[in-house]
Parts: structure tokens; C-alpha cells; sequence
């Protein structure tokens, strides 16, 4: 995955104020729109604060196969509108 790709969906779950919902090799974890604006893109990882600081978790750029901008919905579904990108290593 490119650096500026991932650094766009960053920027758009930012500003829509929805949920990044990250698929790596190991796990499948969301970062709730509160802690989307503490997400870093450096030049070869994502780095997310959560909890006030008190975990880092850091996402190898490589390791990531799709990553998606969530926005939650009003009423009982939990599922929102998603928007963004997977990669298949052919």
C-alpha cells in the first residue's frame, strides 16, 4: 500500500468523522472516529494512540490488505456506509 492511498482514507475518515476499520495479517481491528485524529502516516506505518496515550499500535504499511473508512448509521445497525480499498497478492 502507498504512503499518500492510506494518507487520503486517514484524511477522509477524519473529516466525514467515521470509523477506519484496518485489516493487517494478524488482525482486524476499527479506530473509532474519536481516535482517527490520532493516527499518524509515517513513511512506513500507521501509528494510532488510543486510550489517552496509554497504547500505541503501530501497522506496517505492507501488512495492510484493506483498509475502509465506516460511518455509522443511526438506529440499530451497528454496519454503516464503508468506502475504500483492499489489496490481493497475486
Amino acid at each position: 500500500m502507498y504512503k499518500e492511498l492510506i494518507g487520503k482514507i486517514v484524511d477522509q475518515a477524519r473529516s466525514e468523522e467515521a470509523n477506519l476499520v484496518i485489516w493487517d495479517r494478524r488482525d482486524t481491528f476499527t479506530v473509532e472516529s474519536d481516535d482517527v485524529a490520532k493516527i499518524e502516516v509515517a513513511d512506513d506505518y500507521l501509528r494510532v494512540d488510543m486510550q489517552d496515550g496509554k497504547a500505541s499500535v503501530y501497522v506496517m504499511h505492507e501488512s495492510i490488505y484493506k483498509l475502509v473508512v465506516e460511518k455509522e448509521r443511526s438506529g440499530k445497525s451497528r454496519s454503516g456506509t464503508r468506502a475504500g480499498f483492499g489489496v490481493t497478492n497475486n
